[in-house]
């Protein structure tokens, strides 16, 4: 059918829609502020009222500059990113992932904020706890906007009629605590293992933290990976011993994710979780009733968590204008720092990433949150490095270990087959 000319100007203009919602001038007509695009993925989750009062109170203390949301899902955010700056039609400040850091930096989506920093008081990054001061190549693209670690969570009922008065200390006690709660016959289990190959941060949960716990670093200062080491072999070993030998985890590993596993959990089958704090109003959520606490992990030869949590990133787009970078910084510096930090927990649950707002009375005496800021002072609380294609080498990761738990590999070999095969991910040409 042949289109006429008003039809396909509006075809074109309806594929074109989702590359123009992101676009526009950095001054707001008739208004002669500098606006500032921050796009993110947390109006939906978070809901309007939370975006409206950081508006509100951004706005007041920067009259000269108006915020404006730029909301786009999670799923496919990374890849809308990507696609928006190959356009150069990026907005003025993005909301990223730990994973995503390294990438976006090294193909120069992304600006080092070292610049602004360096005109700040000597003292500003102390604002931030040091897990989240994680640079590429010696320089730092990212503020943080909310903490997270991972930390256990466990059923107290279970506890309760099982006889356990207290959260295991350590591996020994983890396991001796896992057989006595694993019941198949009553579909109740200790664990459940987070294996499946999607989300690749299932790894953050399970496999990162069991391998700082047993004294193993993920990567070398060269970012060549080093966790196929003794330790590292020790962590997945242990692991193993759980599900195949201990059989105290929900059966069908390699399917359970974080949905499956944080299901389970709410349903009162599970005994134990590794979650982060995130996993409170999820779990509240499935289950207003539940009756869980939560404590710091055990330890193995030594303690260790993974900390994660979403950053605050500048588009080299907006570096390029002097006017346009002053606004975002502005608005970076509010977001993260102890006012915009403290609105952001207060109205969302999340654990502020500041300090100052960390050491705030509802963050302090709040005896989930209490146990998050105790995890993450206790060694080796460790973000993963910021590495080019994070996501794939977690999948990667991923595949390796399934691999070792199917019995196809030994734990040394899965881990050097997955070393190798970082190493040509991180250092392609």
């Amino acid at each position: 059918m042949k289109r006429t000319p008003i039809a396909a100007i509006a075809l074109v203009l309806a594929l074109c829609a989702p590359s123009l919602w992101a676009g526009g001038k950095s001054e707001s007509p008739g208004s002669g502020k500098t606006e500032v695009r921050w796009m993110q993925w947390k109006t939906a989750e978070v809901g309007q009222e939370v975006m409206n009062k950081l508006k509100a109170d951004f706005e007041k203390d920067n009259p000269d500059v108006m915020l404006t949301f730029v909301d786009h899902p999670f799923n496919g955010f990374h890849d809308k990113v990507v696609t928006l700056a190959q356009a150069k039609m990026l907005p003025d400040v993005v909301l990223v992932q730990v994973d995503w850091v390294g990438e976006f930096a090294q193909s120069g989506i992304i600006t080092s904020i070292d610049p602004l920093v360096a005109k700040e008081p000597a003292a500003f990054l102390d604002q931030y706890f040091d897990a989240f001061k994680m640079q590429v190549k010696g320089k730092r693209y990212t503020l943080p906007l909310h903490a997270g670690c991972v930390a256990l969570f466990y059923n107290a009922d279970i506890f309760k009629a099982e006889g356990i008065a207290a959260p295991p200390k350590s591996w020994a006690e983890l396991e001796s605590v896992a057989k006595m709660v694993t019941r198949p016959d009553k579909n109740q289990y200790a664990l459940t293992a987070t294996l499946a190959t999607e989300p690749p941060t299932n790894m953050t949960y399970d496999i990162y933290p069991l391998m700082f716990q047993a004294g193993a670093k993920i990567v070398d200062a060269e970012n060549r990976p080093v966790f196929n080491s003794p330790e590292g072999v020790k962590a997945l070993e242990f692991y193993a011993q759980l599900v195949n030998k201990d059989k105290v985890t929900v059966p069908g590993v390699l399917q359970n994710g974080e949905k499956e596993k944080r299901g389970n959990f709410g349903a009162g089958n599970i005994a134990m979780m590794f979650e982060g704090p995130w996993g409170v109003a999820i779990q509240k959520k499935l289950n207003p009733n539940a009756n869980f606490e939560i404590a710091t992990l055990p330890w193995g030869s030594t303690n260790g968590t993974v900390v994660r949590g979403s950053l605050v990133s500048i588009p080299s787009s907006t570096a390029a204008d002097p006017k346009r970078l002053d606004a975002a910084w502005r608005f970076v510096k509010f977001l993260t720092g102890p006012s915009g930090s403290e609105t952001w927990a207060s109205m969302t649950g999340d654990l502020p990433a500041n300090k100052v707002s960390a050491d705030k009375p509802f963050i302090k005496n709040d005896k989930y949150m209490k146990v998050f800021i105790e995890q993450m002072g206790l060694p080796n609380a460790n973000a993963i490095p910021h590495l080019p294609f994070q996501v794939e080498l977690n999948r990667v990761m991923t595949i390796e270990v399934q691999n070792f738990i199917n019995g196809n590999k030994t734990a040394r070999q899965a881990l050097d087959d997955a070393a190798a095969k970082w190493n040509e991910l991180i250092f392609k040409k």
